[in-house]
């Protein structure tokens, strides 16, 4: 279907801005583009700002409560941002969001950054937390016994290689993992045909991809492992039910599909939301876009079901 009007208008818009020159003020703009976005109304009970330990440093994180009675689910929460930028401020909404409409308490966890800690820091960081808040699911009022995974774009990511640890190293009992437009294919780009329909104008470019990964990887035989393409991990065994999310106009969109297929064929339970009209990034714009809205309703109501079952 055709680009959403909505969505258009944001690409013209960003189309005509300065171009930020650097990383640094790459990272000052998108904090900045944050808080200015538009944003839906979501009622949660409260919120609070905490650290949890990491495997090199405290690591910064906020804990959303939803209303009514728990103890509730958990879901950890990843950001994305190409390993390089963004933080638990720019994604405060996308988390309002989930745990309003999941009606789970979400964990969102800041991990560190690239290229100043290359991989596999981030990795290590957002297993530490997963780690750390099953062991406190009591103290954060939640029940470890209902716990789920979520991120977008780098942040699913972040979980699909999460999912790997806990389930070859131990960790938590998943019952669900919410994957917003991740990346999950460093390698093999040419076999996805989005990343050359949509390489150009759509928000994330290929160009950018590429300064991502360079960012990220120390060295570029990284690409291959599990942990960093989740596409070529041996299996999908013992993966806990999974939801990819993906867009029209993203390069991503065409490995967002092959892994859930990928899940599937190894016995798994993984469904595809598509967003047509929609660009990398929707799930930050739903105050903006009323069909992006919806689809980020629509996983909402996803994880609250897989976490109800």
């Amino acid at each position: 279907m055709p680009l959403d009007p909505h969505l258009k208008e944001v690409l013209l818009q960003m189309a005509a801005a300065p171009q930020p020159n650097g990383l640094e003020e790459m990272r000052a703009a998108v904090h900045a583009s944050a808080a200015r976005t538009p944003k839906r109304s979501v009622e949660v009970a409260r919120t609070r700002d905490l650290t949890i330990p990491g495997p090199a440093s405290e690591l910064p994180a906020r804990l959303y409560t939803p209303t009514g009675a728990g103890p509730f689910p958990l879901t950890l929460f990843f950001h994305g941002g190409g390993f390089v930028a963004y933080s638990l401020e720019t994604h405060d909404h996308v988390t309002r969001e989930l745990c309003a409409n999941a009606n789970t308490a979400v964990l969102s966890v800041d991990y560190r950054l690239s290229p100043e800690h290359k991989y596999p820091a981030a990795v290590d960081d957002a297993y530490a937390a997963v780690l750390w808040a099953a062991e406190h699911a009591t103290e954060l009022g939640a029940d470890g016994r209902r716990f789920a995974l979520a991120g977008d774009s780098a942040g699913g990511n972040l979980c699909l290689a999460v999912a790997q640890r806990v389930r070859d190293e131990g960790g938590p009992n998943l019952a669900a993992q919410l994957l917003i437009y991740p990346a999950a294919d460093f390698v093999n780009t040419e076999r996805y045909a989005s990343r050359r329909e949509n390489a150009d104008g759509f928000f994330l470019t290929e160009e950018r991809m590429h300064f991502f990964a360079g960012a990220y990887l120390a060295d570029p035989t990284h690409g291959s492992h599990p942990h960093v393409s989740a596409l070529h991990a041996a299996n999908f065994r013992g993966f806990p039910p999974t939801l990819v999310m993906t867009a029209e106009f993203d390069p991503l969109r065409d490995e967002g599909a092959a892994l859930v297929d990928a899940i599937n064929e190894e016995g798994g339970r993984a469904a595809l939301l598509p967003g047509p009209g929609m660009i990398h990034g929707f799930a930050n714009m739903t105050g903006l876009s009323p069909a992006a809205a919806s689809l980020m309703d629509q996983a909402g109501s996803w994880l609250r079901q897989e976490l109800s079952a």
